[in-house]
């Protein structure tokens, strides 16, 4: 009953991209004015698992409180790219690792130690650790897609306590998410 009524009041994903997009800001030319402080998501799959950081991984799994801080993701727009597209930064919340994605061969999904602030205040195109949000399957879930590696998308596994990695859809993986702002 509490899920169903989270899910009547929860903004859809372009409301919380819109918010993101703007709370930052477009800015094409070099600012004096710097953010602090990224938003923080939690972000969890179709099948209910939310996304955390396990010894230095990322998994998902269920929830583990209502009130869990492990569970929670740092995001900020790059704003080097193309707003339309809704390119992200995504890293742990205590500002310790960022997602990004090692090309060549099959991409790999890895943790890199490094503060999301930085690189959104380096106002480059970063594409290792660009993920393009794309709303997908339902007004309230989308995916995110590499921008390093197109048609490559982040994914949980079916089973709960799996690492997050990439996977181009089908087959088990899942690359729907949910997001929601943590106020």
């Amino acid at each position: 009953m509490e899920e169903a009524a989270r899910m009547k009041h929860r903004k859809t994903v372009n409301q919380e991209m819109a918010d993101l997009f703007q709370h930052f800001g477009e800015r094409k030319e070099p600012s004096i004015v710097s953010l602090s402080e990224p938003w923080i998501y939690k972000i969890w799959d179709t099948n209910q698992k939310f996304i955390f950081l396990k010894d230095s991984t990322l998994v998902a799994g269920p929830q583990q409180n209502s009130n869990s801080e492990v569970q929670l993701i740092a995001v900020t727009p790059n704003q080097a790219l193309d707003s339309s597209k809704r390119p992200l930064f995504m890293g742990t919340k205590d500002k310790k690792y960022l997602l990004s994605v090692k090309a060549g061969g099959q991409p790999q999904l890895q943790l890199v130690a490094g503060d999301i602030m930085e690189l959104y205040n380096k106002k480059e195109e970063s594409m290792a650790f660009t993920f393009f949000n794309q709303t997908k399957g339902s007004e309230v879930t989308c995916c995110f897609e590499s921008a390093a590696s197109p048609g490559w998308f982040l994914s949980t596994a079916s089973e709960s306590n799996k690492p997050v990695a990439l996977s181009q859809g089908g087959g088990s993986d899942i690359t729907l998410f949910y997001i929601e702002r943590k106020e």
